[in-house]
């Protein structure tokens, strides 16, 4: 009986799995044609104006059957569906979809997209078509940038190129970032791409992300040839935008947001849980148990278990005077909550007039940032300004000559710390525990407060930083010969300065009534930082260009490079500051006064050449090169 059982299972078991297979074999078909169409093989052979296209893709409309042409243009498909439509796509030419209409052979010429083949893309020392390209260069526009409320440059690049790694040490709003192009650069030492804005090398935190027009990322070696050395680890290129000639238009742009934390820790804020884990990590680890938390508060079981009865009591009280006056605790104090603010406000506002004609032309734009700060006491503020003026004039027929102008102004306030550091978050993790709460009975800090948030509550403690940048471009450029043979050339003048406000007081703190004690009593000072930098850049190259016999392409570019660089800072230290509140360093009185200084010169000179060949479109050929001197080495091998 049980093996007629077994055999009947087993041949229900095989009539069931062949029901399924041919299920899923007439879903597969049905995804081909239709029940009332027969599959059919079709060949179809693509070609452009120069022969048959090797490496064409050919697919089937909505279906996963495609393959690519061979080196006849030839590619065969299966089980396509009679009323199916082909979709020819290939780099540099016009997609088509072409039906089949039950057709056994189906020939396709492809036409080149030469609205895509002719756009210009920024290179080293000028600009290129596409279609003329042979490095691996990347451009990304305007729409980037435009209309995004964004501190900075480099925070609306994050992702927005393939192979453009940027690294921000950190959100501040002030921070410059690392570019880097495809990974790895050197063996331990690492490197950075080179960063220039219209051509001039420049930081692009102080920017106005409005302003600009393109970035073009030099992401190979034969591409980033032209910038020597510096180059080395792929060249970013930005370049602002230019005037649109017609009517005088004026443009207004303000974007207000609020922002807030997508992800917070959920941190243990009970007290009476803290402890008990507290209470049992240390004594797994030292085989004792704790008498102190971490040197801020005392510690026993009967701390504890008095603690328990109180939270079971419902007695909300955090601080309790103990007959000899000392400060006892039983808080439930969420650190984090009470330094960080639910939402910070931002605000954007950018301003633009432009105008012009064949005969001249103008753009100037403004740009206001504020940041209102993430912290609840003494918020880390930025507001920052930035003013462009760019103009051109056709002077005659063969000159125009240019200037660009940029103004730019930042004030970041970033608080401190007790221990004059901006890392709050660790003095909170090794000195906020939840069971101390942040003040005593009399407004004074506790010991905890003290060495975390107080000096964000006391607001005495802090930098101020103010960055300004005036730079200047003015050039010039010539064509010659139906625009065959021209001449360009740019000088600029840029001057930075960043002045560093800091102060550092003591916080006090209290552990019994009446007891004040002090955190970092020896520092109570001033200091102001004051640098500033002066840089010159020269460009001057000639370029040809021509097509001969509608076949031959030839481009010829060759120029000088020269650029200078003073740097010059002083520091200024004084203590014995006779008011908390002081904002200058004329009200410390003190004995010990520390200066130093700091100096840096140097120049760089460099001959470079690009050198472009190509045929009917088809066959490229580039040789790029620069010849480089520097005072920063020897001076017999510079």
């Amino acid at each position: 009986m049980k093996k007629k059982i077994s055999k009947f299972l087993t041949t229900a078991c095989l009539f069931l799995l062949g029901i399924m297979f041919s299920a899923l074999q007439a879903r597969t078909m049905s995804d081909y044609a239709s029940p009332t169409q027969e599959r059919q093989s079709i060949t179809c052979i693509v070609s452009d104006e120069f022969g048959a296209v090797t490496g064409a893709n050919v697919k089937v409309k909505g279906t996963t059957i495609g393959n690519i042409t061979d080196t006849e243009g030839k590619v065969v498909l299966h089980n396509v569906a009679p009323d199916a439509t082909l979709v020819i796509s290939y780099v540099g030419y016009i997609t088509l979809e072409i039906p089949v209409n039950n057709q056994k052979t189906i020939s396709v010429i492809l036409r080149e997209d030469t609205q895509a083949l002719s756009e210009v893309v920024v290179v080293g020392y000028g600009t290129q078509k596409k279609i003329n390209l042979t490095g691996a260069i990347e451009q990304v526009g305007k729409e980037v940038f435009d209309n995004r409320s964004v501190t900075n440059v480099a925070q609306a690049l994050e992702g927005a190129v393939s192979n453009l790694n940027i690294s921000l040490e950190d959100g501040k709003p002030d921070r410059s970032a690392s570019f880097n192009v495809r990974g790895t650069t050197s063996i331990g030492q690492g490197g950075s791409a080179l960063v220039l804005i219209d051509g001039v090398e420049g930081d692009p935190a102080l920017l106005n992300p409005n302003d600009i027009a393109n970035v073009s990322v030099l992401k190979d070696a034969a591409s980033a040839a032209i910038y020597g050395a510096r180059g080395s680890f792929g060249v970013v290129l930005i370049t602002t935008k230019s005037p649109e000639k017609g009517k005088t238009s004026i443009n207004y742009t303000g974007n207000f947001s609020m922002r807030s934390p997508t992800v917070t820790p959920d941190n243990v804020t009970d007290g009476v849980t803290w402890a008990e884990h507290f209470r049992e990590s240390f004594y797994n680890f030292n085989r004792v148990l704790p008498t102190k938390i971490n040197a801020q508060q005392e510690y026993s079981d009967e701390w504890l278990e008095k603690f328990r009865q109180r939270k079971a009591q419902g007695i909300k009280e955090e601080v309790v005077i103990e007959d000899n006056g000392t400060y006892t605790y039983y808080g439930n104090t969420d650190w984090y909550d009470l330094l960080y603010k639910d939402q910070s406000f931002a605000q954007d506002h950018n301003v633009t007039i432009q105008g012009g004609n064949e005969k001249g032309d103008f753009y100037i734009s403004g740009r206001y940032y504020g940041f209102d700060g993430l912290y609840n006491y003494n918020p880390d503020t930025y507001d920052s300004y930035n003013l462009r003026a760019k103009g051109s004039l056709q002077v005659f027929d063969w000159l125009k000559v240019n200037n660009n102008m940029e103004f730019s102004n930042s004030d970041y306030h970033q608080p401190y710390v007790s221990s004059y550091s901006i890392n709050i978050q660790r003095y909170i993790e090794v000195t906020g525990f939840p069971t101390i709460p942040v003040s005593n009975p009399d407004g004074s800090h506790t010991y905890s407060s003290a060495y975390s948030i107080g000096a964000f509550k006391d607001g005495n403690n802090y930098q101020d930083t103010n960055k300004k940048l005036f730079k200047n471009t003015a050039g010039f450029s010539t064509n010659f010969f139906n625009n065959r043979f021209r001449i360009n050339g740019d000088l600029t003048l840029r001057y930075g300065t960043s002045l560093r406000d800091r102060k550092r007081v003591p916080v006090t703190y209290s552990t019994a009534v009446g007891s004040v004690s002090s955190i970092n009593t020896t520092r109570n000072d001033a200091t102001e930082i004051n640098s500033n930098t002066f840089y010159t850049a020269t460009n001057l190259y000639a370029e040809f260009e021509d097509t001969f016999n509608e076949a031959h392409y030839f481009k010829g570019m060759a120029g000088y490079n020269y650029e200078t660089q003073k740097f010059r800072d002083l520091h200024v230290e004084r203590n014995g500051l006779l008011l908390e509140d002081a904002e200058s360093i004329n009200l410390a009185l003190g004995e010990s006064i520390i200066t130093a200084a700091n100096a840096k010169n140097w120049r760089i000179a460099g001959m470079f050449f690009r050198f472009n060949y190509g045929y009917k479109d088809r066959y490229l050929l580039e040789f790029n090169g620069r010849y480089d001197g520097s005072s920063k080495f020897p001076t017999n091998e510079q």
